[in-house]
């Protein structure tokens, strides 16, 4: 009788994440993402994080529907406001980077920036997205530490 296995030719395993973060900052396993670190801060305020998560995809299709997927969800989020985006690589590998910022019901005025990998594996495709998020009040203080963060990502395709 024939096997396949987990991870194979047929099917690779998932590409690993590594990322830098500065001081302050600390590992987040108990949120059960992929990964994650979050700023220290005081009790009560928001806890600006990266969250880095890895999926599977079909051949071809991982970035046009990443995108499709991000445009269709800010679109429902109130009052998104759209900041910036652009193509690049991220770790060698083809990217995106959109920046906006929302309304959250319970958190106040947050502002994300969500960056996306295409990591070919052969017969399939993993998606790599890196999204860092902090109040409105704390962007003066930790977004360019967000961003350092995500271009620290070294995206691990063995």
């Amino acid at each position: 009788m024939p096997t396949i296995a987990f991870p194979s030719p047929e099917f690779p395993g998932l590409a690993g994440l590594r990322l830098d973060h500065p001081d302050g900052w600390y590992p987040l396993p108990d949120v059960a993402q992929y990964l994650a670190v979050a700023k220290a801060v005081p009790d009560g305020q928001f806890r600006p994080n990266v969250i880095g998560s890895v999926q599977r995809m079909r051949k071809g299709t991982a970035m046009q529907q990443a995108i499709a997927e991000l445009q269709q969800r800010t679109a429902g989020l109130r009052d998104y406001a759209h900041i910036g985006e652009e193509q690049l690589l991220i770790s060698g590998w083809p990217g995106y980077r959109t920046e906006g910022s929302f309304i959250d019901p319970g958190a106040g005025t947050l502002v994300q920036a969500i960056r996306l990998a295409v990591v070919d594996r052969g017969p399939v495709e993993d998606l790599v997205q890196i999204t860092g998020t902090c109040h409105a009040t704390q962007a003066d203080e930790v977004w360019e530490q967000i961003r350092a963060i995500q271009e620290s990502v070294q995206i691990i395709a063995s």
